[in-house]
């Protein structure tokens, strides 16, 4: 329901200064002027866009909250995509009309602003778009998402300045309200910098749970949140703090303790093996929606991929410390025996829980005893038994995400009791 608030707020935001841009329309007009116009709204509605992408990227709880912050970076996503064709229409149809009416506008320096912008319009999409395609590393990527506030910026004065309908009422209002969004935005990301930055976490210790995941235990005053949900950490090493980056919170929300579960597959988490205990952390919390606690059911089905079994750790730490009897069936795909992890803490869950059922599937040990393949629609009706009322979680890699999804709705399953969580937030 929120979330689709939150799109009607945008259709409004787009469909204002579209309805005030034909008010202000003249007819009989020659049809390059049209062309003219038609530029100028395509920058209009890129710019309303633009501001919606400081709004959905900049992790503001309040409008978090309900929705989750992998559904509005998927929102996020999808306009970065639309945005560059509406900019580089602008100038087009623009430079079009003005030959097709014999106009020669020199360049001059507003034209030249508005360039400018456009240029980092395709530069923070282009790298976007490109992320895991070339060698571009996650602090990279963030770094030229930073520049992207730039964009705003040097859009309005272009605008501003250039456009001189934008100066008439009531469009101007509706101009100077984008900026104000903006500057509130700007000003709630530079608040919580420094915030975080007050209060530092402190590695309290570090362990080793298989060849390739490592467990970071923090200690600090942190916020209440909710099992399944993620924070984001940026760890301070050698004097060196990184970007910031989102993981799943593994400990139980009923415990004192604080702690991520991280798989080296490199860029930053290449070096959490070097983590040492006191090393300061900036931590960001709470995000997302993946959790239990949000569904009135008594009746689970929890299937991870990998490294997406942290979520469902911290529910089940939690309806174990809480006494809850949730029937629950996790479904844990890995590919080899060494890859799973918590396996003794799993197996002791199950011997003193009898509501939890839990099943490793592995792909690649031909020599497993145990379940072998994929989570498909065979593993979950013999597994699973009975597919109706009952609540489905999918967190693991996307395109293993993808194929559960489609064998559950195959099933029968209906969309509003299949809740997935991104494995990446990219």
């Amino acid at each position: 329901m929120k979330k689709t608030l939150f799109l009607i707020v945008m259709a409004l935001f787009i469909g204002i200064p579209v309805f005030m841009w034909s008010r202000m329309l003249a007819g009989g007009l020659p049809w390059p002027v049209y062309l003219y116009d038609a530029g100028r709204l395509f920058a209009l509605i890129g710019f309303v866009l633009i501001v919606f992408q400081y709004v959905l990227s900049s992790r503001i709880k309040w409008i978090e909250q309900g929705i989750g912050l992998d559904r509005l970076l998927g929102i996020h996503r999808r306009c970065g995509a639309l945005i560059p064709a509406l900019i580089t229409a602008h100038p087009l149809l623009i430079l079009v009309s003005e030959r097709l009416q014999g106009l020669a506008a020199p360049l001059g320096f507003l034209k030249t602003i508005g360039l400018i912008a456009l240029l980092l319009v395709w530069v923070t999409a282009g790298a976007a778009m490109l992320y895991g395609r070339v060698p571009l590393s996650y602090e990279a990527w963030k770094g030229v998402h930073r520049v992207g506030y730039a964009i705003l910026p040097l859009a309005f004065v272009h605008s501003f300045l250039m456009g001189s309908t934008l100066h008439q009422s009531p469009m101007g209002v509706f101009w100077v309200t984008l900026a104000l969004i903006y500057l509130a935005v700007l000003t709630n990301t530079v608040r919580r910098h420094f915030v975080l930055k007050k209060h530092p976490f402190r590695v309290s210790h570090v362990t080793q749970e298989t060849h390739d995941i490592w467990r970071l235990h923090f200690e600090g005053d942190h916020p209440d949140f909710a099992p399944g949900q993620f924070m984001f950490v940026q760890l301070e090493q050698e004097g060196r703090i990184s970007a910031p980056h989102p993981f799943t919170i593994a400990s139980s929300p009923a415990q004192k303790g604080l702690s991520i579960c991280v798989k080296t597959v490199g860029d930053f988490t290449s070096t959490i093996a070097d983590t040492t205990p006191s090393d300061p952390a900036y931590v960001d919390m709470p995000y997302g929606v993946f959790s239990f606690l949000n569904h009135d059911a008594d009746r689970f089905v929890f299937i991870a991929g990998g490294i997406g079994i942290t979520p469902f750790l911290s529910m089940l730490r939690y309806m174990k410390d809480r006494r809850l009897r949730k029937e629950v069936v996790l479904l844990w795909a890995n590919k080899r025996e060494a890859d799973i992890a918590f396996r003794f803490e799993l197996d002791r869950m199950i011997a003193e829980t009898p509501y939890l059922k839990v099943h490793y599937i592995l792909s690649r040990q031909e020599d497993w005893p145990g379940e072998k393949g994929h989570v498909d629609q065979a593993m979950l009706k013999k597994h699973v038994g009975d597919l109706t009322k009952r609540e489905y979680f999918v967190c693991g890699p996307p395109s293993m995400m993808e194929e559960v999804v489609r064998a559950l709705s195959f099933l029968g399953v209906l969309k509003q009791h299949i809740h997935t969580e991104r494995f990446a937030l990219r």
